[in-house]
């Protein structure tokens, strides 16, 4: 496995939705593991001044194969997520550059490393600088092309960087049921209690059928409660958010205020939706089964790391691989 950088860029659509779904796919290649993702910078346009401002962030990857095959597969998802290659230094949906592989340099006519505008470029050098500043390019560390590059109008987008280490928690029967006509399966009086103590001051996300399964539609009082929905306008005690562009606006916002813990907490769908963002999932094993219509999605990458026995069911932590 060879060690490599990589840069990532948007200034089209729906940005920070866009970055992280190429996250995602770069971590589902099976030849490459991504360690390590700068915050996400709002940066102003460069080169072709005359468009909007780039998002842009960096990577830590680890990657089995050539270069070039690694190239191919960076482009090959660039192209899935809309990139279409137009003008040079122009505006794009995507923009996926490998910036330094370790250990090696070159060039041909498709490929030179390490970039040659890597230490040139305030909004490569940014977020760079933030996961690898004691890299060295050319023999020089990369905190000292930072400490000599203007940085003026770049700045930390937090309302767009994710993914946010969200918590899904839930509770499920011996076959993964979570719930019955829009209805919890059934309320264990020590379950309910454990969920209420691992997610007081916290904030909540939530389905729409979720919020209405609450009793008299009443938020859960000590914690932020927001709700997922197309359909619902307002509700009294909740924030309603849309789509994904507008949960991690507000989310970016809220945690900015103050640092709290986020949880899912269904129903199927919005597990579903938001499972690629969490990273730890509480999860309570009620004993037998109840004819549950909605189930928990498999948590096939995340490990189980706790497990202790109630009086009348079983609580589990699972972290993500």
């Amino acid at each position: 496995m060879r060690r490599a950088y990589i840069g990532l860029g948007a200034n089209l659509g729906a940005r920070g939705e866009t970055m992280r779904a190429a996250l995602r796919r770069m971590a589902e290649l099976p030849s490459v593991s991504v360690e390590q993702v700068s915050s996400f910078y709002e940066t102003p346009p460069w080169g072709n001044t005359d468009q909007p401002p780039f998002l842009n962030a960096a990577a830590r990857i680890a990657f089995d194969g050539t270069p070039h095959e690694l190239l191919a597969d960076l482009q090959q998802i660039e192209q899935e997520l809309g990139r279409v290659r137009h003008e040079h230094w122009g505006a794009r949906t995507i923009d996926l550059d490998i910036l330094h592989i370790e250990g090696m340099t070159g060039a041909d006519d498709v490929l030179t490393l390490p970039h040659p505008y890597l230490t040139e470029r305030a909004f490569v050098l940014v977020p760079l600088h933030e996961i690898a500043p004691a890299l060295c390019i050319h023999e020089k560390s990369i905190v000292a092309y930072y400490n000599a590059i203007d940085r003026t109008g770049i700045v930390r987008a937090p309302e767009l960087f994710a993914p946010y280490p969200l918590a899904l928690i839930a509770a499920c029967d011996e076959a993964g049921g979570i719930g019955r006509n829009g209805r919890l399966l059934t309320q264990v009086p020590e379950d309910m209690a454990h969920f209420r103590r691992t997610t007081m001051g916290g904030i909540l996300v939530m389905g729409r059928r979720t919020m209405e399964s609450l009793p008299g539609w009443r938020a859960l009082d000590g914690r932020e409660n927001i709700v997922l929905s197309r359909t619902m306008e307002r509700a009294e005690g909740f924030q309603i958010v849309c789509d994904l562009a507008e949960l991690w606006q507000l989310l970016g916002r809220l945690v900015y205020e103050a640092e709290r813990p986020i949880f899912v907490i269904g129903g199927g769908e919005c597990y579903r939706l938001l499972l690629p963002y969490v990273q730890r999932a509480y999860v309570t094993r009620l004993a037998g089964t109840y004819e549950a219509d909605v189930f928990l999605p498999p948590l096939t990458d995340f490990m189980r790391t706790e497990r202790h026995s109630g009086k009348d069911c079983i609580f589990e932590i699972y972290e993500r691989v």
